[in-house]
Protein backbone atom coordinates (compact mmCIF):
# COMPACT_ATOMS: atom_id res chain seq x y z
CA UNK A 1 0.00 0.00 0.00
CA UNK A 2 1.14 3.50 -1.17
CA UNK A 3 0.96 6.30 1.03
CA UNK A 4 -0.55 9.24 0.17
CA UNK A 5 1.61 12.26 -0.89
CA UNK A 6 1.36 14.81 2.28
CA UNK A 7 1.98 18.47 1.56
CA UNK A 8 -0.63 20.63 3.42
CA UNK A 9 -0.90 18.64 6.23
CA UNK A 10 -1.16 19.73 9.37
CA UNK A 11 1.64 18.71 11.06
CA UNK A 12 2.56 20.42 14.59
CA UNK A 13 -0.98 22.33 14.43
CA UNK A 14 -2.99 21.73 17.39
CA UNK A 15 -5.97 23.05 16.96
CA UNK A 16 -7.11 22.16 20.96
CA UNK A 17 -4.31 21.56 23.31
CA UNK A 18 -4.07 18.20 24.76
CA UNK A 19 -4.55 18.51 28.64
CA UNK A 20 -6.08 17.31 31.65
CA UNK A 21 -9.57 18.35 32.59
CA UNK A 22 -8.64 18.88 35.94
CA UNK A 23 -6.29 21.42 35.16
CA UNK A 24 -6.15 25.32 36.33
CA UNK A 25 -8.64 27.25 34.97
CA UNK A 26 -7.44 29.89 31.35
CA UNK A 27 -9.47 32.75 31.06
CA UNK A 28 -12.04 33.09 28.22
CA UNK A 29 -11.64 35.22 25.30
CA UNK A 30 -13.60 38.05 25.67
CA UNK A 31 -14.11 37.97 29.27
CA UNK A 32 -12.61 41.15 29.53
CA UNK A 33 -14.16 41.97 32.99
CA UNK A 34 -12.78 38.68 34.08
CA UNK A 35 -15.99 37.49 35.67
CA UNK A 36 -15.78 33.88 34.18
CA UNK A 37 -18.47 34.80 31.64
CA UNK A 38 -18.79 36.58 28.65
CA UNK A 39 -21.97 39.03 28.06
CA UNK A 40 -22.69 42.56 27.41
CA UNK A 41 -21.09 43.86 30.00
CA UNK A 42 -17.62 42.95 28.50
CA UNK A 43 -18.68 44.74 25.84
CA UNK A 44 -19.82 47.88 27.68
CA UNK A 45 -15.76 47.90 29.39
CA UNK A 46 -14.08 47.38 26.30
CA UNK A 47 -15.83 50.19 24.84
CA UNK A 48 -15.32 52.55 27.78
CA UNK A 49 -11.02 51.03 26.98
CA UNK A 50 -11.76 52.43 22.87
CA UNK A 51 -13.16 55.94 24.66
CA UNK A 52 -10.27 55.96 27.01
CA UNK A 53 -12.02 56.46 29.82
CA UNK A 54 -9.84 53.13 31.29
CA UNK A 55 -7.09 51.20 31.07
CA UNK A 56 -6.68 47.44 30.60
CA UNK A 57 -3.71 44.93 32.01
CA UNK A 58 -1.86 42.84 30.27
CA UNK A 59 -4.41 40.21 30.78
CA UNK A 60 -7.57 42.28 29.91
CA UNK A 61 -5.68 43.57 26.95
CA UNK A 62 -5.21 39.81 26.00
CA UNK A 63 -8.75 38.94 26.23
CA UNK A 64 -9.93 41.84 23.97
CA UNK A 65 -8.00 40.72 21.20
CA UNK A 66 -10.81 38.79 20.19
CA UNK A 67 -9.82 38.78 16.64
CA UNK A 68 -6.02 37.85 17.77
CA UNK A 69 -4.04 40.59 15.76
CA UNK A 70 -2.25 41.82 18.69
CA UNK A 71 -4.62 45.26 19.00
CA UNK A 72 -7.76 46.07 21.35
CA UNK A 73 -10.03 47.70 18.73
CA UNK A 74 -13.38 47.91 16.88
CA UNK A 75 -12.97 44.88 15.42
CA UNK A 76 -12.88 43.04 18.25
CA UNK A 77 -15.74 45.29 20.05
CA UNK A 78 -17.60 43.98 16.52
CA UNK A 79 -16.78 40.27 16.88
CA UNK A 80 -17.59 40.43 21.03
CA UNK A 81 -20.94 41.86 20.10
CA UNK A 82 -21.44 38.76 17.44
CA UNK A 83 -20.33 36.54 19.82
CA UNK A 84 -22.77 37.67 22.46
CA UNK A 85 -25.87 38.24 19.77
CA UNK A 86 -25.46 35.19 18.80
CA UNK A 87 -25.05 32.72 21.90
CA UNK A 88 -26.81 34.30 24.42
CA UNK A 89 -29.07 32.33 25.48
CA UNK A 90 -27.99 29.78 22.63
CA UNK A 91 -28.31 25.91 23.65
CA UNK A 92 -25.60 23.78 23.15
CA UNK A 93 -26.96 20.42 20.00
CA UNK A 94 -25.56 17.87 19.29
CA UNK A 95 -22.42 15.84 20.88
CA UNK A 96 -19.63 17.67 22.73
CA UNK A 97 -15.95 16.65 24.22
CA UNK A 98 -14.23 17.58 27.06
CA UNK A 99 -10.38 17.21 24.99
CA UNK A 100 -7.63 15.65 26.61
CA UNK A 101 -6.57 12.80 29.16
CA UNK A 102 -10.00 12.95 31.26
CA UNK A 103 -12.58 12.90 28.08
CA UNK A 104 -16.34 13.26 28.98
CA UNK A 105 -19.13 13.44 26.00
CA UNK A 106 -21.91 15.62 26.45
CA UNK A 107 -25.05 14.66 23.93
CA UNK A 108 -27.50 18.32 24.16
CA UNK A 109 -31.14 17.39 22.73
CA UNK A 110 -31.69 20.95 21.76
CA UNK A 111 -34.49 21.22 24.49
CA UNK A 112 -32.92 21.50 28.13
CA UNK A 113 -31.41 17.89 28.03
CA UNK A 114 -28.13 16.74 28.39
CA UNK A 115 -26.96 13.16 28.74
CA UNK A 116 -23.40 12.60 30.08
CA UNK A 117 -20.65 9.77 29.99
CA UNK A 118 -18.51 9.75 31.91
CA UNK A 119 -14.65 8.24 31.13
CA UNK A 120 -13.15 9.02 34.16
CA UNK A 121 -14.12 9.22 37.89
CA UNK A 122 -14.91 12.44 38.46
CA UNK A 123 -14.11 14.16 41.73
CA UNK A 124 -16.64 17.70 40.27
CA UNK A 125 -19.89 15.57 40.13
CA UNK A 126 -18.61 12.19 41.63
CA UNK A 127 -19.49 10.38 38.93
CA UNK A 128 -17.68 7.15 38.63
CA UNK A 129 -15.97 6.25 35.45
CA UNK A 130 -18.10 4.44 32.80
CA UNK A 131 -21.40 6.37 34.27
CA UNK A 132 -24.27 7.84 32.15
CA UNK A 133 -25.69 10.72 33.83
CA UNK A 134 -28.78 13.05 32.87
CA UNK A 135 -28.28 16.82 33.10
CA UNK A 136 -30.61 19.40 32.43
CA UNK A 137 -29.87 23.44 30.89
CA UNK A 138 -31.59 26.33 31.57
CA UNK A 139 -31.36 29.94 30.86
CA UNK A 140 -30.69 32.14 33.94
CA UNK A 141 -30.15 35.37 34.33
CA UNK A 142 -28.30 36.40 31.17
CA UNK A 143 -26.44 32.72 31.65
CA UNK A 144 -26.61 29.19 30.83
CA UNK A 145 -26.95 27.04 33.86
CA UNK A 146 -26.56 23.08 34.09
CA UNK A 147 -27.52 21.06 36.68
CA UNK A 148 -26.90 16.74 37.17
CA UNK A 149 -29.37 14.93 37.90
CA UNK A 150 -28.99 14.48 41.86
CA UNK A 151 -29.23 18.49 41.92
CA UNK A 152 -25.95 19.01 43.32
CA UNK A 153 -23.74 19.98 41.26
CA UNK A 154 -24.26 23.24 38.94
CA UNK A 155 -21.79 25.04 36.11
CA UNK A 156 -21.92 27.87 33.97
CA UNK A 157 -21.55 27.79 30.27
CA UNK A 158 -19.61 30.58 28.31
CA UNK A 159 -19.64 30.63 24.90
CA UNK A 160 -16.18 30.87 23.30
CA UNK A 161 -16.86 30.81 19.85
CA UNK A 162 -19.38 29.07 17.23
CA UNK A 163 -18.08 25.54 17.90
CA UNK A 164 -16.51 26.00 21.57
CA UNK A 165 -17.69 26.96 25.13
CA UNK A 166 -16.35 26.30 28.77
CA UNK A 167 -17.46 25.08 31.71
CA UNK A 168 -17.13 26.70 34.78
CA UNK A 169 -17.70 25.39 37.73
CA UNK A 170 -18.62 26.99 41.70
CA UNK A 171 -15.08 25.60 42.96
CA UNK A 172 -13.40 27.43 40.08
CA UNK A 173 -12.37 24.67 37.67
CA UNK A 174 -12.67 25.40 33.89
CA UNK A 175 -13.11 22.75 31.32
CA UNK A 176 -13.01 23.64 27.63
CA UNK A 177 -15.66 21.75 25.37
CA UNK A 178 -15.64 21.83 21.53
CA UNK A 179 -17.98 20.65 19.07
CA UNK A 180 -18.08 16.79 17.53
CA UNK A 181 -21.11 16.37 15.59
CA UNK A 182 -25.08 16.64 15.05
CA UNK A 183 -25.63 13.10 16.22
CA UNK A 184 -24.97 11.05 19.80
CA UNK A 185 -21.21 9.39 19.16
CA UNK A 186 -21.58 5.88 18.14
CA UNK A 187 -17.97 4.11 18.71
CA UNK A 188 -18.07 1.80 15.99
CA UNK A 189 -18.65 3.73 13.56
CA UNK A 190 -15.98 6.55 14.54
CA UNK A 191 -12.89 5.48 12.81
CA UNK A 192 -13.55 3.69 9.62
CA UNK A 193 -12.35 4.98 6.52
CA UNK A 194 -8.27 5.97 5.82
CA UNK A 195 -6.05 8.45 8.26
CA UNK A 196 -3.45 10.82 7.42
CA UNK A 197 -0.91 11.47 10.59
CA UNK A 198 1.14 14.40 10.99
CA UNK A 199 3.78 11.73 11.98
CA UNK A 200 4.02 10.50 8.53
CA UNK A 201 1.86 7.30 8.99
CA UNK A 202 -1.19 6.32 7.19
CA UNK A 203 -3.87 4.40 8.79
CA UNK A 204 -6.44 2.19 7.33
CA UNK A 205 -9.25 1.05 9.65
CA UNK A 206 -12.14 -1.39 9.39
CA UNK A 207 -14.65 -2.23 12.05
CA UNK A 208 -12.56 -2.80 15.37
CA UNK A 209 -8.92 -3.24 12.88
CA UNK A 210 -7.03 -1.17 11.25
CA UNK A 211 -3.62 -1.21 10.06
CA UNK A 212 -0.77 1.47 9.84
CA UNK A 213 1.86 2.36 7.36
CA UNK A 214 5.48 3.97 7.99
CA UNK A 215 5.54 6.67 5.55
CA UNK A 216 7.66 4.87 2.70
CA UNK A 217 6.41 1.47 4.00
CA UNK A 218 4.14 -1.57 2.58
CA UNK A 219 4.04 -3.70 5.31
CA UNK A 220 1.24 -2.62 7.75
CA UNK A 221 1.49 -3.46 11.31
CA UNK A 222 -2.24 -4.58 12.88
CA UNK A 223 -3.92 -2.98 15.75
CA UNK A 224 -7.35 -3.43 17.51
CA UNK A 225 -9.16 -0.50 19.28
CA UNK A 226 -11.21 -1.19 22.34
CA UNK A 227 -13.91 0.52 24.62
CA UNK A 228 -13.22 0.78 28.48
CA UNK A 229 -15.66 2.82 29.62
CA UNK A 230 -16.44 4.77 26.50
CA UNK A 231 -12.63 5.66 26.14
CA UNK A 232 -11.29 4.30 22.86
CA UNK A 233 -7.75 3.00 22.91
CA UNK A 234 -5.62 2.23 20.29
CA UNK A 235 -4.17 -1.28 20.99
CA UNK A 236 -0.90 -2.98 19.28
CA UNK A 237 1.31 -5.71 20.37
CA UNK A 238 4.23 -5.73 18.41
CA UNK A 239 6.09 -8.46 19.92
CA UNK A 240 8.47 -6.41 22.45
CA UNK A 241 5.16 -4.97 24.14
CA UNK A 242 1.94 -3.73 24.38
CA UNK A 243 1.42 -0.03 23.18
CA UNK A 244 -1.25 1.89 23.78
CA UNK A 245 -2.83 5.24 22.27
CA UNK A 246 -5.65 6.77 23.92
CA UNK A 247 -8.15 8.35 21.02
CA UNK A 248 -9.35 11.99 21.49
CA UNK A 249 -12.18 13.30 18.87
CA UNK A 250 -10.70 17.07 17.84
CA UNK A 251 -13.82 17.46 15.22
CA UNK A 252 -15.78 15.00 13.15
CA UNK A 253 -12.63 14.90 10.74
CA UNK A 254 -9.32 15.03 12.87
CA UNK A 255 -8.49 12.59 16.15
CA UNK A 256 -5.73 13.23 18.46
CA UNK A 257 -3.46 9.92 19.50
CA UNK A 258 -1.65 10.46 23.01
CA UNK A 259 0.58 7.14 23.15
CA UNK A 260 1.77 6.04 26.49
CA UNK A 261 4.85 7.88 26.16
CA UNK A 262 2.78 11.38 26.38
CA UNK A 263 3.69 11.84 22.18
CA UNK A 264 0.59 13.27 20.44
CA UNK A 265 -0.19 12.50 16.83
CA UNK A 266 -3.16 14.25 14.90
CA UNK A 267 -4.91 12.50 12.23
CA UNK A 268 -7.25 13.39 9.53
CA UNK A 269 -10.00 11.14 7.95
CA UNK A 270 -8.85 11.00 4.01
CA UNK A 271 -11.72 9.23 2.54
CA UNK A 272 -10.40 10.31 -1.52
CA UNK A 273 -13.24 9.04 -4.11
CA UNK A 274 -13.71 9.64 -7.81
CA UNK A 275 -17.37 9.61 -9.13
CA UNK A 276 -18.00 10.44 -12.74
CA UNK A 277 -14.62 11.84 -12.61
CA UNK A 278 -15.14 14.28 -9.76
CA UNK A 279 -13.07 14.00 -6.58
CA UNK A 280 -14.82 13.86 -3.06
CA UNK A 281 -12.78 14.30 -0.03
CA UNK A 282 -14.75 13.04 3.11
CA UNK A 283 -17.72 13.12 1.17
CA UNK A 284 -16.42 17.43 -0.14
CA UNK A 285 -16.48 17.82 -3.42
CA UNK A 286 -12.94 19.29 -4.63
CA UNK A 287 -11.27 21.63 -7.45
CA UNK A 288 -8.29 22.81 -7.31
CA UNK A 289 -4.79 22.08 -8.59
CA UNK A 290 -4.23 18.79 -7.91
CA UNK A 291 -7.83 17.73 -8.84
CA UNK A 292 -10.01 18.56 -11.42
CA UNK A 293 -13.50 18.31 -12.74
CA UNK A 294 -13.99 16.96 -16.09
CA UNK A 295 -15.46 19.03 -18.54
CA UNK A 296 -18.62 17.28 -18.83
CA UNK A 297 -19.80 18.65 -14.93
CA UNK A 298 -22.22 21.00 -15.78
CA UNK A 299 -24.52 22.20 -13.06
CA UNK A 300 -25.28 25.68 -15.35
CA UNK A 301 -25.56 27.59 -11.98
CA UNK A 302 -24.68 28.19 -8.36
CA UNK A 303 -26.09 24.97 -6.57
CA UNK A 304 -29.26 26.26 -4.39
CA UNK A 305 -28.41 25.66 -1.39
CA UNK A 306 -25.16 27.55 -1.76
CA UNK A 307 -27.54 30.22 -3.48
CA UNK A 308 -30.48 29.83 -0.40
CA UNK A 309 -27.28 30.25 1.79
CA UNK A 310 -26.17 33.21 0.18
CA UNK A 311 -29.24 35.26 0.18
CA UNK A 312 -29.41 34.69 4.06
CA UNK A 313 -25.77 36.14 3.81
CA UNK A 314 -26.45 38.77 1.74
CA UNK A 315 -30.17 40.17 4.36
CA UNK A 316 -27.89 40.02 7.21
CA UNK A 317 -25.00 42.30 5.76
CA UNK A 318 -28.12 44.45 4.75
CA UNK A 319 -29.26 44.63 8.61
CA UNK A 320 -25.13 45.65 9.29
CA UNK A 321 -25.95 48.48 6.74
CA UNK A 322 -23.58 46.51 3.98
CA UNK A 323 -24.10 45.42 0.55
CA UNK A 324 -23.00 41.89 -0.66
CA UNK A 325 -23.32 40.83 -4.51
CA UNK A 326 -22.03 37.65 -6.89
CA UNK A 327 -19.90 39.53 -9.41
CA UNK A 328 -18.93 36.13 -10.83
CA UNK A 329 -20.40 32.73 -9.81
CA UNK A 330 -20.80 29.39 -12.01
CA UNK A 331 -18.51 29.18 -14.65
CA UNK A 332 -18.46 26.46 -16.91
CA UNK A 333 -15.37 24.68 -18.30
CA UNK A 334 -15.64 26.42 -21.37
CA UNK A 335 -16.02 29.88 -20.34
CA UNK A 336 -12.88 29.32 -17.73
CA UNK A 337 -10.74 28.23 -21.02
CA UNK A 338 -11.14 31.05 -22.47
CA UNK A 339 -10.70 33.16 -19.32
CA UNK A 340 -7.33 31.72 -18.67
CA UNK A 341 -5.96 31.70 -21.72
CA UNK A 342 -6.88 35.49 -22.08
CA UNK A 343 -5.00 36.03 -18.39
CA UNK A 344 -1.80 34.17 -20.50
CA UNK A 345 -1.89 36.09 -23.33
CA UNK A 346 -1.94 39.25 -20.90
CA UNK A 347 0.71 38.43 -18.22
CA UNK A 348 2.10 35.10 -19.11
CA UNK A 349 1.38 31.47 -17.97
CA UNK A 350 3.38 31.97 -14.54
CA UNK A 351 1.86 34.90 -13.17
CA UNK A 352 -1.56 33.57 -14.36
CA UNK A 353 -1.77 30.53 -12.65
CA UNK A 354 -1.08 32.83 -9.15
CA UNK A 355 -4.39 33.71 -9.64
CA UNK A 356 -6.41 31.77 -12.31
CA UNK A 357 -7.30 28.06 -12.47
CA UNK A 358 -6.60 25.89 -15.45
CA UNK A 359 -9.64 25.06 -17.16
CA UNK A 360 -11.14 22.02 -15.11
CA UNK A 361 -9.58 23.73 -11.72
CA UNK A 362 -11.72 26.24 -10.98
CA UNK A 363 -13.75 26.26 -7.94
CA UNK A 364 -16.55 28.28 -9.72
CA UNK A 365 -17.32 25.23 -12.03
CA UNK A 366 -18.87 23.33 -9.09
CA UNK A 367 -21.47 25.65 -8.58
CA UNK A 368 -20.67 25.88 -4.67
CA UNK A 369 -17.89 29.12 -5.26
CA UNK A 370 -18.32 33.00 -5.38
CA UNK A 371 -16.79 36.12 -5.57
CA UNK A 372 -18.23 38.94 -3.79
CA UNK A 373 -18.41 42.55 -5.10
CA UNK A 374 -15.45 42.77 -6.76
CA UNK A 375 -12.58 40.41 -7.70
CA UNK A 376 -9.67 42.25 -7.01
CA UNK A 377 -7.71 43.25 -4.02
CA UNK A 378 -9.68 46.73 -3.78
CA UNK A 379 -12.06 44.76 -1.93
CA UNK A 380 -9.47 43.79 0.54
CA UNK A 381 -9.38 46.55 3.38
CA UNK A 382 -13.57 47.66 2.79
CA UNK A 383 -16.02 47.09 5.41
CA UNK A 384 -17.97 44.22 3.46
CA UNK A 385 -14.86 42.52 3.09
CA UNK A 386 -13.76 42.21 7.11
CA UNK A 387 -17.22 41.73 7.44
CA UNK A 388 -17.50 38.73 5.34
CA UNK A 389 -14.61 37.45 6.99
CA UNK A 390 -16.04 38.11 10.27
CA UNK A 391 -19.09 36.15 9.32
CA UNK A 392 -19.51 34.01 6.33
CA UNK A 393 -18.82 30.87 8.18
CA UNK A 394 -22.17 31.85 9.68
CA UNK A 395 -23.85 31.05 6.64
CA UNK A 396 -21.64 27.86 5.79
CA UNK A 397 -19.04 29.97 3.54
CA UNK A 398 -14.64 29.88 4.36
CA UNK A 399 -13.05 32.67 2.82
CA UNK A 400 -11.40 30.13 -0.17
CA UNK A 401 -7.64 31.81 -0.45
CA UNK A 402 -6.92 33.51 2.87
CA UNK A 403 -3.85 35.85 3.58
CA UNK A 404 -0.53 34.01 3.85
CA UNK A 405 -1.38 30.70 2.63
CA UNK A 406 -0.29 31.25 -1.27
CA UNK A 407 2.22 27.84 -0.77
CA UNK A 408 -0.82 26.15 -0.20
CA UNK A 409 -3.75 26.74 -1.73
CA UNK A 410 -1.76 27.97 -4.98
CA UNK A 411 -3.42 31.10 -5.44
CA UNK A 412 -3.05 34.37 -3.85
CA UNK A 413 -4.84 35.91 -0.89
CA UNK A 414 -8.67 36.45 -2.37
CA UNK A 415 -10.39 38.23 0.58
CA UNK A 416 -13.38 37.96 -1.94
CA UNK A 417 -13.85 34.48 -3.16
CA UNK A 418 -16.08 32.06 -0.54
CA UNK A 419 -16.78 28.54 -0.75
CA UNK A 420 -20.14 26.95 0.11
CA UNK A 421 -19.47 23.72 2.67
CA UNK A 422 -22.45 24.12 4.61
CA UNK A 423 -22.99 25.49 8.74
CA UNK A 424 -21.14 22.67 10.42
CA UNK A 425 -17.89 22.15 8.53
CA UNK A 426 -17.68 25.54 7.41
CA UNK A 427 -17.28 26.51 11.03
CA UNK A 428 -14.63 23.61 12.13
CA UNK A 429 -12.66 24.91 8.89
CA UNK A 430 -12.67 28.63 9.99
CA UNK A 431 -12.65 28.06 13.97
CA UNK A 432 -9.21 25.79 13.08
CA UNK A 433 -7.68 28.51 11.04
CA UNK A 434 -6.45 26.30 8.21
CA UNK A 435 -7.06 26.63 4.69
CA UNK A 436 -9.62 23.64 3.18
CA UNK A 437 -6.61 21.47 1.64
CA UNK A 438 -4.74 21.84 5.32
CA UNK A 439 -7.95 20.68 7.23
CA UNK A 440 -8.18 17.25 4.73
CA UNK A 441 -4.66 16.77 4.45
CA UNK A 442 -4.31 17.62 0.65
CA UNK A 443 -2.04 19.26 -1.72
CA UNK A 444 -2.79 21.84 -4.51
CA UNK A 445 -0.04 21.90 -6.95
CA UNK A 446 -0.74 21.61 -10.85
CA UNK A 447 0.78 17.96 -12.08
CA UNK A 448 2.28 19.02 -15.62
Amino acid sequence: MKIPKIIACIAALSLFPVSSAFAAPSSIVGDVNMDGTVNISDGVVLARYLHGNISFTRDQFELADVNKDDSADSLDLAQLKYIITANSGRMPVGTWVIPGTAEDYFYFDGNGNVTVTHTYDTPITNAPAGTVTENTITFEDGKLIMTDENQNTECTISWVNSSRFDITYKNGIRLPVIYYGSEPLVYDQLLNGMWISDSGRSYGITGVYGYYFEAGGDNGIKFNYKKDFNRLTFHFDNGDGDANAFITAVDSMHIDLTWDDGRVERLTKQNIETIDGVTYVNGILIANKTYDLPSTYAPNGILPDAQAAFNEMQAAARKDGLSLTICSGYRSYTYQRDLYNSYVNRDGKAKADTYSARPGHSEHQTGLAMDINMAGDAFNNTPEAKWLAAHCAEYGFIIRYPQGKQDITGYKYESWHVRYLGKELAREVTDSGLTLEEFLCIDSAYKY
